[in-house]
């Protein structure tokens, strides 16, 4: 069992560490290598980059409105090109019907090849898919830097513009991975931090004119990061549902054939229901479901947590059991950053002998299992949340403070951050030779 009492420099440094985040400029590139096109077949529809004009572009008839767009923003100049490529081809074989349009913006690692032993392209692709295996529409571009949050934004913007609807998703697949190799545009890039994500997609609504609360009807997240509670928060005035991998595992595929071939079939399909069918589908294939969260339901659990950590605040004699439930809950987690939150309120239901916390805490498994939009036995769905596990680097409690805003305003979570500092004040010295537990 993990041991909580000698790893707690998390709170003194989540406490008096400034938000920031430096992100990259985006690079220059070429264009013109073998494209995504080939991957499909020749029969691609392939569009070159155009020359930069000053000239004003040509004025273009309204596109038809879709009953769903569905865009994919794709960071594949990484390690990740070849699982770009299947995931690619996966989305394609959805029988999509005229009125469900799924986009892909990709962005590929010239240095490695594809399935058939060839480069990937150098620039960025545009790729509209027409589903059934069909060749989809391809538009090559000059070289995009995919973490730089301005591209985000931009990519957003017009796919939505050009892609009108009535109901709008967007999956964001991986978010890079530092350290990668790279095309040589922009070696060891750091991938965008989610502060910068959950900015560029709102800005990028608002660019496109959607404006309203929730303009998503979903918002996924195809990449190793797992649901957590602050992150679906912090994104609840942007989608309807939230969806992203468990807490308990590092990461699993999407059943995008059967999941976009549904909102085709479906008429009446919202982003709950093509989320519980995903999630369905994706057990069938083997694969641990994904998370999903109704967004309007997370105010009601950030009040429940408030008064979960108001009841432990009264009662310091009961933090050696909030430590047993933060043991419980750092079992379900692979890297200790996202425990088990459902973990950690059960344990803390079981406090009989202290009537407040253990109702508190019951409370918040109640309001819990109300957020999630399907759940089973075999795999019950669960939010992951930030404990004083394990120590911790600068950057990463610079960017957990910033996400984490309004969750920690809203919840009083730092009020339990705080509890901690104090029940544990030998724990926190200042090693200059350890950079994960050095405070600032």
């Amino acid at each position: 069992m993990r041991t909580v009492a000698a790893r707690l420099a998390l709170p003194a440094l989540l406490l008096s560490t400034a938000a920031g985040c430096t992100v990259g400029a985006p690079a220059a590139g070429t264009a013109g290598s073998p494209g995504v096109d080939d991957l499909f077949g020749s029969a691609s529809a392939v569009v070159e980059p155009e020359p930069v004009s000053s000239s004003p572009s040509p004025s273009r008839p309204a596109p038809a409105k879709a009953r769903w767009t569905v865009f994919v923003y794709a960071n594949g100049d990484n390690g990740r090109s070849p699982a770009l490529e299947a995931e690619l081809a996966e989305m394609n074989r959805a029988r999509l019907g005229e009125d469900v349009a799924v986009v892909v913006f990709a962005d590929w690692n010239a240095g490695l090849t594809d399935s058939r032993g060839r480069h990937y392209p150098s620039g960025s692709e545009w790729i509209s898919l027409r589903g059934g295996g069909a060749a989809p529409i391809v538009q090559r571009e000059h070289e995009k830097d995919f973490d730089d949050p301005a591209v985000l934004r931009d990519a957003i913007a017009r796919a939505f513009e050009e892609h009108p609807a009535d109901h709008y998703g967007f999956i964001m697949w991986s978010r890079g991975e530092a350290g990668d190799t790279q095309d040589g545009t922009r070696a060891g890039a750091a991938a965008m931090s989610t502060p910068a994500t959950i900015g560029a997609v709102r800005e990028g609504l608002a660019k496109a004119g959607l404006t309203g609360e929730r303009a998503l009807d979903m918002i996924g997240f195809d990449s190793y990061a797992p649901a957590r509670v602050e992150v679906a928060y912090a994104m609840r005035d942007v989608a309807r549902v939230y969806i992203a991998n468990p807490a308990s595992v590092d990461g699993t595929t999407w059943a995008y054939a059967d999941a976009l071939g549904f909102l085709a079939e479906n008429r009446s399909a919202t982003g709950a229901s093509f989320a519980a069918f995903e999630a369905e589908a994706g057990q069938a294939l083997g694969a641990r479901p994904h998370v999903a969260i109704h967004t309007e339901k997370l105010e009601s659990l950030a009040d429940a947590t408030s008064s979960l950590v108001h009841a432990i605040a009264m009662r310091p004699d009961v933090l050696p059991r909030v430590v047993a439930a933060i043991e419980v809950a750092a079992e379900a987690s692979p890297d200790g950053r996202s425990p088990s939150y459902r973990r950690f309120a059960s344990k803390l239901a079981e406090t009989a002998d202290v009537p407040s916390v253990a109702i508190a805490a019951e409370n918040v498994v109640t309001q819990l299992a109300a957020t999630f939009v399907q759940t089973s036995a075999d795999a019950p769905a669960d939010l992951g949340i930030t404990l004083p596990l394990s120590s911790i680097s600068p950057a990463w409690a610079a960017e957990y403070l910033e996400t984490a805003r309004d969750w920690r305003a809203a919840s009083g979570w730092d009020a339990l951050l705080t509890s901690f500092e104090a029940y544990f004040p030998e724990d926190h010295t200042d090693d200059p030779d350890d950079e994960t537990s050095t405070l600032p």
